[in-house]
């Protein structure tokens, strides 16, 4: 069994019960905001995660923080298929993903990384400088950005979201992932500045943090 494979395999329990916990947010928003709740729709994406979930590019495992995001980001992408399949329009797909991570991060801070902290911030100059060498296609590939009024930055100019959204002709959907960027910022304090994203035609996502300013994102498609 390869690396990947063997990867996956031995996560498997502990992302899908992660999945199951996100699914279980969206039914509850769904039966909130629209008076919804279909457990047809619901076991058909818990199928479609399964489908996709099998799909998903090693890209270091436990090595790569990221591993998390972009698993995580399956989980919207099996919510966007199915709801699309069953009529939904994307605003409403999108701010069903969103309330979701809001109430996830909302409630529980801790699981947002210091990434201001200064230890934290050696940590991903090494990760950005290994990220370059482009060991892994599913991977993102990202600079860091020595702090001039801000504490540092990152500009990344691949992203592992978009390129495995894209696979999947859901394109207009990873705009909603990007803005989520804010629910981190704003319940971890990193105060995130941020004018251009890969999703939204730019040739990368300029990421700024300074811990304790306030948040400022641009997007298209969730407004303060």
């Amino acid at each position: 069994m390869s690396e990947e494979d063997n990867y996956y395999v031995s996560k498997r329990s502990e992302f899908f019960a992660q999945f199951e916990d996100f699914v279980q947010r969206i039914v509850g928003l769904m039966n909130h905001k629209y008076g919804e709740n279909d457990e047809i729709i619901v076991d058909e994406i818990k199928e479609e995660y399964s489908r996709l979930y099998k799909e998903i590019p090693f890209i270091g495992g436990d090595s790569n923080p990221l591993t998390f995001n972009l698993v995580s980001a399956v989980g919207h992408l099996a919510v966007y298929k199915v709801l699309k399949r069953h009529g939904k329009p994307l605003n409403q797909i999108g701010e069903l993903s969103y309330g979701a991570e809001e109430e996830l991060f909302s409630n529980n801070p801790q699981l947002i990384p210091p990434m201001t902290h200064p230890k934290y911030v050696y940590y991903m100059k090494m990760a950005a400088k290994k990220s370059e060498e482009k060991k892994y296609p599913g991977d993102w590939v990202y600079k860091f950005i020595e702090g001039k009024g801000f504490d540092y930055g990152l500009d990344f100019i691949e992203c592992g979201i978009h390129k495995f959204f894209n696979e999947h002709d859901a394109s207009e959907f990873t705009p909603y992932l990007c803005a989520m960027d804010r629910i981190i910022s704003e319940n971890g304090n990193l105060g995130l500045h941020r004018t251009e994203t890969l999703a939204e035609g730019s040739d990368r996502c300029n990421f700024r943090y300074k811990g304790g300013r306030k948040t400022q994102i641009l997007n298209t498609v969730i407004k303060d």
